[in-house]
Order: C-alpha cells, then sequence, then structure tokens
C-alpha cells in the first residue's frame, strides 16, 4: 500500500511541478524526456501496482475465489468501456490514447477492466460496512455503486481534462468536463458489476474487517485524481467528491435509523 500511495504522490508532483508550469521545462533540458516517459510510465504503473496490492490480498483473504470476481468485473467493464468507445454507450463517446498502453480490440487498455475491478471490490465492501446489519444485497449494491461512482468525480477530469489518457467526442451537456450522462454510465455499470459480486457469493474476510484493508484501498486510490484535482484547483470536482462520500455515509446513517434491528420477543 505504501508503493501505490509513493507512486501516486510522485505523479502528482510531476503534474504540480512540470505539467502546471511547462516553462519549466524548457529551464532544464533533461526535464522533457522524462516528462514526456512519466505520463506513460506511471499511469500504468499505478493501476499494475494496484492490481497487484488487490491480488495479494485477495489471495490471502479467499484463495483463487476471487478470480471469478476478477473475471466478472472484467468482462463486464470491458463490454460498456467498448460500447462506450465505439458507439458512445452508456458513458457517451471517447477515445483512448496510447498513454495506458496496449489496448483489447483496438479500443480499450488492458489495464483498465483491472482498475473497474480493484475499485469495484472495495466499493461493495466499504457500502456493507457502512450498512451493517441493516444491509440487504440490493442496498449494498445500490451504494456501493456510488461510492464507485464517486471516483469519477475528480478521475475523469483529471485523466481527460488535466492530462490526455482518453479524449472525449461527445457534444452537448457537460458536468465536470465530461458529458452528464457520463455518471449515470458509471453507474450503471457499477450496479451490472456489484450485482455480479452478489449473486457470486459476495466474499467477506476477519482478515480485512481487523485491517481495513478495502477502506484504505479505495483512498489510496482516490489520491492520485484527488490531487490532480486539488493541485490544478477543480474545486468543483473536490467539493462534489467530498460531498458524495459524506452523502453515502449519510444514507448509511438514515437507513439504520428507518430501520431498527429486531428484538427478539
Amino acid at each position: 500500500m505504501i508503493l501505490l500511495v509513493f507512486i501516486n504522490l510522485i505523479s502528482i508532483f510531476g503534474f504540480a511541478t512540470f505539467g502546471m508550469h511547462p516553462e519549466l521545462l524548457v529551464r532544464f533540458e533533461w526535464a522533457p524526456p522524462i516528462f514526456a516517459a512519466s505520463y506513460s510510465f506511471f499511469a500504468q504503473l499505478q493501476i499494475a501496482v494496484g492490481f497487484g496490492i488487490m491480488a495479494y490480498e485477495c489471495q490471502r483473504a479467499f484463495k483463487s475465489r476471487w478470480i471469478r470476481y476478477l473475471l466478472a468485473a472484467s468482462v463486464i467493464s470491458f463490454v460498456m468501456e467498448f460500447l462506450g468507445t465505439t458507439f458512445g454507450v452508456p458513458f457517451g463517446k471517447y477515445s483512448y490514447t496510447a498513454l495506458l498502453g496496449w489496448k483489447i480490440a483496438g479500443q480499450v487498455p488492458l489495464l483498465i477492466p483491472l482498475s473497474w475491478f480493484f475499485m469495484s471490490l472495495p466499493s461493495l465492501w466499504i457500502a456493507e460496512r457502512l450498512l451493517g446489519a441493516y444491509g440487504s444485497p440490493w442496498r449494498r449494491v445500490f451504494l456501493g455503486s456510488l461510492l464507485l461512482m464517486t471516483w469519477d468525480f475528480t478521475l475523469d477530469p483529471a485523466m481527460s481534462h488535466l492530462t490526455p489518457f482518453w479524449l472525449w467526442e461527445s457534444s452537448g451537456s457537460t458536468l465536470l468536463n465530461m458529458p452528464i450522462w457520463n455518471l449515470g454510465g458509471w453507474f450503471f455499470t457499477g450496479l451490472l458489476i456489484l450485482s455480479a459480486f452478489e449473486l457470486l457469493g459476495f466474499p467477506r474476510s476477519q482478515r480485512w474487517s481487523d485491517s481495513l484493508f478495502p477502506l484504505k484501498f479505495y483512498f489510496a486510490n482516490l489520491l492520485l485524481p484527488l490531487g490532480l484535482a486539488l493541485v490544478a484547483q477543480l474545486w468543483v470536482s473536490i467539493f462534489v467528491t467530498l460531498a458524495v462520500i459524506l452523502g453515502c455515509y449519510g444514507l448509511a446513517q438514515l437507513t439504520k435509523e428507518s430501520r431498527p434491528l429486531r428484538t427478539p420477543s
């Protein structure tokens, strides 16, 4: 986890230094080639390390059972991403640049389905923890999908507006520098992935409960886009992200208050 945070901090530092002050690239001869290579290298490394950490922790907690969650999330997210990059459904029309590496079917970078997996699993786990004994499967899926969508409030502006990892081709109404219906696409994709997790039997681990690994992992990944947005002063993205996270917590508390536990008579 420390390695993931360190990579994110390096990326934020590089963007704050050279991304926000391109005149420094002219001043230092060594900077342009390193900065250009870093864009792709650290982005791919961040996803690869994130997946490696999640795979390691899943193997320790669930043995090989976690692979079915990986397959489900990867297939669903690839299909949705392929539809988005090809037809503009359900996110809006966009295309990935070469910065995230090799693309499946020439459209979706291989690393993208991995990132959907490793953020979907902790989103559902956090939702379950927030709801506690009051969480039915559909409540967990709904709240978990909101948490997964929350990641995009800073991820999309950071990766497509501040940096060119994917490019939007859609016109029309926008929110936070992305098509407004993109959020609906994220939420719907989250619903599909988290519903698949529930149907496959959502994994529970005492190890994760003791260490709070999924919670730490979620925020370690949120650190990168949140940090880039902070450097670029995208205050709306930051405010919306934090507000929705607090709203998810409040929604969970409201659910608990409206449905008291039954006690034996």
